[in-house]
């Protein structure tokens, strides 16, 4: 839908009559368009005919000058968000739920374009995962804004000592940050020699770290306190009929928020009393049964809750747009009654996964056997199951085998043969 010669008039037209179609509420409406008034005014200020991306760009920068978003306050976010909806609209023709998604991370200038080849490079070498690429984007955006921040722009400028000041700089506190983070520009600089781009191997001075993953005990909660979180949903509203399904799914049948936000109709077959899903985390196969508390909680949202809507996803968002809830809304659901109902979280997870633990610690109660435990959360194999062993102590007691009493005449054996030795 993108189109570069498009007045602002006609970008708000359309962005306007998509809320209409959509049914934004008129306060939304309206903290938008209060933003995007603002860059109408701009663009007439500088006699500025056509809105693009460079446009947005340049009206940000005037109103925050260079800015690194995580510092800024939340009122400063939303301006950024607000205006970066308007090239998100006018290049895919929608605006993401909630405004709230971070800008792209860009690199400019010859460092911004070193950091996008050497991303291509390992990308179209190593067919590295999305979600490796977005780690190697993320760590070294944050390094590219120091760089530019100290007024590095040009890689014949950089030296050992800007390595040095940005790994002192880094959140010590933050040990599994730093440990990627050191990794990444390790890869990078030695990337950077082998190439040709720098003509010493900085990557010898990334300092190494002492960093290793310890297992953590999963989080769970106990029967009072799964009870205390359900009985904290006014299940009188629609969005409470939707979140009283939605943890009773996590809670009964432990499935992963992906699985719940994505789940289907079509993936609940009645007639069998099963739930049958294709996992969004592993793409395996996974059937369970419709629990009737379950069954009878969607019945209840889907005729007395749920918006009309042609999505065919199940659980959508209690407010216009009525698009399908996300993963990330489910976290902020789970915290939110757990709030209500005065759990306490410290040092404890308290996300939807917290409840897959819970489901797991139950089943282990109940003696169920762990390859059934396994196959239920959808683990692909069973050594994935085993970190729930350890979050119930009775069952591990139960493991232990009974050691038999030492007889007296094993120390005689022992006191008989210093003697001898005396002798």
């Amino acid at each position: 839908m993108e189109n570069n010669k498009q007045t602002i008039d006609s970008l708000l037209d359309e962005l306007f009559l998509y809320f209409k179609n959509a049914q934004y509420h008129k306060v939304t409406v309206s903290s938008y368009r209060s933003c995007w008034n603002r860059v109408k005014d701009f663009m007439l200020d500088n006699g500025i005919k056509y809105y693009d991306r460079n446009v947005g760009k340049a009206f940000l920068k005037g109103e925050l000058g260079d800015f690194v978003y995580g510092n800024l306050s939340d009122k400063q976010k939303s301006l950024v968000n607000r205006t970066e909806a308007l090239y998100k609209f006018q290049s895919t023709g929608r605006i993401p739920v909630g405004g709230k998604q971070l800008p792209p991370k860009e690199f400019e200038g010859e460092i911004g374009h070193i950091i996008k080849r050497f991303i291509s490079y390992r990308k179209e070498t190593l067919g590295l995962a999305k979600k490796t690429v977005h780690s190697y984007t993320i760590y070294l955006h944050s390094f590219y804004l120091y760089l530019n921040n100290a007024g590095i722009r040009q890689i014949k400028d950089f030296n050992a000592c800007s390595l040095l000041s940005y790994v002192k700089q880094m959140d010590q506190t933050a040990s599994a940050k730093q440990h990627v983070t050191l990794n990444i520009l390790r890869i990078f600089f030695r990337y950077l020699h082998e190439h040709g781009i720098l003509p010493a191997d900085y990557s010898q001075v990334v300092p190494k770290d002492s960093y290793k993953e310890s297992d953590k005990l999963p989080s769970t909660f106990t029967d009072e306190e799964i009870k205390a979180i359900l009985n904290a949903i006014d299940r009188g509203s629609p969005k409470g009929k939707r979140d009283y399904a939605m943890l009773l799914i996590a809670m009964r049948l432990g499935l992963r928020a992906s699985d719940i936000t994505g789940l289907r109709f079509e993936n609940i077959i009645w007639e069998r009393n099963v739930i049958s899903i294709e996992q969004q985390k592993t793409g395996e196969p996974l059937e369970l049964p419709l629990l009737p508390e379950i069954g009878n909680a969607i019945i209840d949202y889907l005729k007395h809750g749920r918006p009309v809507s042609k999505a065919p996803q199940c659980f959508l968002r209690a407010q216009a747009p009525y698009v399908p809830i996300t993963y990330s809304c489910l976290g902020n659901v789970v915290v939110r009654y757990m709030r209500l109902a005065g759990i306490n979280c410290v040092k404890r997870k308290h996300g939807p996964h917290a409840l897959r633990h819970c489901f797991a610690s139950a089943l282990l109660k109940e003696k169920v056997p762990l390859p059934v435990i396994s196959e239920l959360l959808g683990h692909k194999n069973m050594s994935s199951s085993m970190g729930y062993l350890r979050v119930d102590l009775a069952s591990l007691r139960e493991c232990a085998l009974e050691v038999p009493p030492v007889p007296l005449s094993f120390y005689n054996i022992g006191i008989n043969n210093k003697q001898e030795r005396r002798i």
